[in-house]
């Protein structure tokens, strides 16, 4: 075998090694080594394929180093200038990005925050500390012996109670930043923030029922859109709903742990593994370079990409689904707790007024007159989402808390 069949044969190998982490990561999600082996792999494929390449063609063996370490600092560098021109401007166009929220570390499952409940599934770990962080903030978390996101004192007498997901928990601000902490030291009031990220409004439900509620004279809601798959599952009497099992609970908390953290070669691995370039570079060659030569244009001029990501905008069809099970779930709290709610809607990225809107002409047909609604798509612009992670920054959670207290002050919502 002469040198260069076997150098053919080793960038075979390094691409068929590469070909695994991309094609088959299934496989290293089951265990904490699988995991462990999956980070370590990773960077060996790519320094593997190189190699296998600069021996081809006769290069020196530091470019076998060299050329990871360039190609990772560039998808990086790209990456921070995807962010930085979407900061500002009207509308997010951040491309292959779009798709790292399934690669960011989920909070309810992260080793050092997650707790299993029979009942809801997962609450945050009761009195764990520590910082979450992503591509476009860092923040420290705090957990009480509840399991949420809020200091002990907030568990004695609270008036004003918030509940929802990741938006009210505060996914991407610090704890003082949220619109829940906020809204209380504002007005004066003991606030709980009871959000949870990636809860729906009926274990929302549930969780209040566990809140001593004596005290307590108003509740902020928070919906999300995909509120409505847990809503619709438990609330149909046939359903057993979308409940986490002790062992799917560890599997995913498993999972998660790929995510945690940085790995070498990480950025790289994810830009090739969502543009699917081992398969497109032979399928598609002409396509993928004019992909990556406009992504360099619009790195080197400083702009957007030059593409119109459509708005999600929901049909009556859509609206009237979220509707029912929504209110099936108020319907569930309405059985212990009778007083005033105020009801807003959050969604990644932007917000719409359909939901909302339908939602106050459900509540004029059930005749609830303790409820109220408040239009966040009023509020909340483009500059007030992170544009890759999508949750929003602490401009948003501030305009918010704005409008809750003169919602809150004008409509005489605490009048004890």
């Amino acid at each position: 075998m002469t040198q260069r069949q076997s150098g053919v044969i080793a960038v075979f190998s390094g691409y068929l090694l590469l070909a695994i982490t991309v094609y088959r990561w299934q496989l290293f999600t089951h265990f904490v080594w699988t995991i462990l082996l999956f980070k370590a792999l990773v960077p060996i494929a790519f320094v593997f394929f190189c190699w296998s390449i600069t021996r081809l063609f006769k290069l020196p063996f530091w470019t076998a180093l060299l050329v990871p370490l360039t190609v990772e600092m560039a998808s990086w560098f790209y990456i921070r200038h995807t962010i930085a021109v979407n900061q500002d401007t009207d509308r997010h166009e951040v491309g292959v990005l779009e798709k790292w929220i399934n690669y960011r570390d989920v909070i309810q499952f992260n080793r050092h925050f997650a707790s299993y409940s029979p009942d809801l599934g997962y609450v945050l770990r009761p009195g764990s500390e520590g910082v979450h962080s992503s591509l476009e903030y860092s923040n420290a978390f705090k957990v009480n012996s509840f399991g949420v996101r809020d200091d002990e004192s907030s568990l004695d007498n609270p008036r004003l109670v918030f509940l929802g997901d990741s938006f009210t928990m505060g996914w991407g601000v610090d704890q003082n930043q949220t619109y829940a902490d906020l809204t209380g030291r504002k007005l004066g009031v003991k606030t709980l923030n009871a959000g949870i990220s990636s809860y729906g409004t009926y274990r929302e439900m549930l969780l209040f029922s566990k809140i001593k509620r004596d005290s307590v004279d108003l509740v902020v809601l928070q919906y999300c859109d995909n509120d409505r798959e847990e809503n619709e599952a438990r609330n149909e009497p046939d359903n057993q709903g979308q409940l986490l099992t002790p062992q799917t609970f560890e599997n995913t908390a498993i999972f998660n742990r790929i995510n945690e953290g940085y790995y070498p070669m990480r950025y790289t691995y994810f830009l090739v593994r969502e543009k699917d370039l081992l398969k497109r570079i032979w399928t598609s060659p002409v396509q993928v370079f004019n992909e990556l030569g406009g992504a360099l244009s619009a790195w080197s001029t400083g702009r957007q990409l030059a593409v119109i990501t459509p708005p999600d905008i929901k049909t009556p069809a859509e609206t009237k689904a979220h509707t029912e099970y929504f209110f099936k779930s108020l319907a569930r709290i309405r059985k212990f707790y009778k007083g005033n709610i105020v009801i807003m809607h959050i969604d990644g990225r932007y917000t719409r007024p359909e939901m909302i809107h339908a939602f106050e002409a459900e509540a004029k047909r059930t005749g609830d007159e303790h409820l109220y609604f408040l239009h966040t798509y009023e509020l909340l612009k483009a500059q007030d989402y992170y544009p890759v992670d999508g949750h929003i920054r602490a401009s948003g959670h501030a305009k918010i808390s704005n409008a809750l207290v003169k919602m809150i002050r004008e409509q005489g919502l605490l009048t004890r």
